[in-house]
């Protein structure tokens, strides 16, 4: 088992020693904030075990990415970070640590976390996870007690972490307003199949940014959209885009079309309005499927109620996502009255091989069945889980061995007056 990483009072005595022999004192600060994320969503066990285990990367970097003998610790004066205080350099002794050796180390440091925490497995992260790198520097002041010249330099370090924020987040307010003005958002389409009958059942309309940009990835895009509190306009934007771009889907196929909680009081996409749209576009209100992750279905519930009513009146169906990713408002989903529930992904992974899989998905199943509703499982992606998913009964399936996203015309998908002729 790891050592626990000592907060840095602990440390003082060799961190002042430090400071007055040499003159000056160095500092990298891993800010790890964003991780009080899962505190506040799954408690504070959770935010334990995922502190833990970000502590355990950090510590294994060392020797690596900082000298074993830079001094590592914790701020235990509030706030998460893991600080880690520069030991002299190696190679001519009376040398110093300048600015810009300070910023080569902290992106060097902020590099190789971001890579491994993409590889770090845990039920509780379930978004992409950046933890930036501040750094500082101070210098003997014998006017000043040591603590508080290190107190000064840990704010320092802190300063430098919400600076990079700022202007992080200002640049991607700039890509986001880009975006938006240049109409940068394009659609492709996932299909949903029917595993027990074969064929398609509907389309999933898919946003994308520009290719090869940050933006292609659509999580990125909502995640930088609602730190810029535009999350409203960047999904207005991908509905219109991606109803523009099915105005070809023939009948009778779905369209299944992803929304937040925010989108269903746009005044443009409500009674009337919403159906003189779709009909310009040759689409009905019975063909389309809104699609609701559940964790919004929950924390956004009253929202969710009152503004679906409004639509199912007009004859749109409901879609609840992401259904076993952890969450556990099944009571309130169901008073939803949903007509599809997607499993997530996870729980779809190898569930061929997993009998707590298997066990949970027919428990779901039989909960949507009270419910009159349809089961969708997200994320095959091989023949086993396929044949699982059909031995179990499950009704439709999405996931790159039944069908990649791609553009509209790239499917054969032919109308009901098409295939019924002769």
């Amino acid at each position: 088992m790891a050592t626990a990483i000592k907060p840095y009072h602990e440390c003082l005595d060799r961190l002042t020693a430090q400071l007055r022999e040499e003159g000056q004192l160095a500092l990298v600060l891993v800010e790890a904030s964003e991780l009080s994320r899962v505190e506040h969503d799954y408690g504070s066990r959770a935010f334990a075990e995922v502190l833990a285990r970000v502590s355990e990367l950090v510590r294994d970097l060392q020797g690596e990415e900082y000298r074993n003998a830079d001094e590592l610790a914790l701020d235990d004066r509030g706030g998460n970070g893991f600080l880690i205080f520069l030991s002299r350099p190696r190679e001519r002794q009376e040398a110093r640590p300048r600015v810009a050796d300070l910023q080569a180390i902290a992106a060097r440091l902020a590099a190789h976390l971001e890579r491994r925490l993409l590889t770090l497995s845990s039920p509780y992260l379930r978004r992409r996870c950046h933890l930036p790198v501040g750094y500082g520097v101070v210098f003997h002041n014998p006017l000043v007690t040591p603590e508080r010249v290190i107190g000064r330099l840990i704010d320092d370090a802190w300063d430098c972490v919400r600076v990079q924020k700022l202007e992080a987040d200002f640049r991607s307010r700039e890509r986001l307003d880009d975006l938006l003005l240049g109409r940068q958002v394009s659609t492709v389409f996932q299909p949903v199949v029917d595993l027990q009958e074969g064929g398609i059942h509907a389309m999933e309309a898919l946003s994308r940014g520009p290719l090869g940009g940050p933006y292609e990835d659509p999580v990125r895009l909502f995640e930088d959209a609602a730190s810029a509190d535009l999350v409203f306009e960047v999904d207005r934007h991908c509905r219109r885009a991606a109803l523009e771009a099915a105005r070809s889907l023939p009948s009778p196929y779905r369209l299944f079309l992803n929304v937040v909680p925010v989108s269903m009081y746009d005044p443009d996409f409500r009674g009337p309005e919403v159906v003189q749209m779709l009909a310009s576009l040759g689409l009905q209100p019975d063909r389309i499927v809104l699609e609701l992750s559940e964790q919004y279905a929950i924390e956004s519930y009253r929202v969710f109620v009152e503004a679906l009513r409004s639509f199912t009146q007009l004859g749109f169906r409901i879609a609840i996502d992401d259904i076993g990713a952890g969450y556990s408002g099944l009571e309130k989903i169901a008073q939803l009255d949903p007509h599809y529930l997607k499993f997530d992904m996870r729980l779809v992974r190898e569930i061929e091989s997993s009998q707590v899989k298997r066990e949970m998905a027919r428990a779901l199943k039989t909960f949507a069945e009270t419910m009159g509703s349809k089961i969708i499982a997200e994320g095959i992606e091989t023949e086993p889980e396929r044949r699982a998913c059909v031995e179990l009964g499950i009704h439709y399936g999405q996931g790159y061995l039944l069908g990649r996203p791609a553009p509209l015309e790239a499917f054969s998908l032919k109308s009901a007056a098409a295939s019924s002729a002769p």
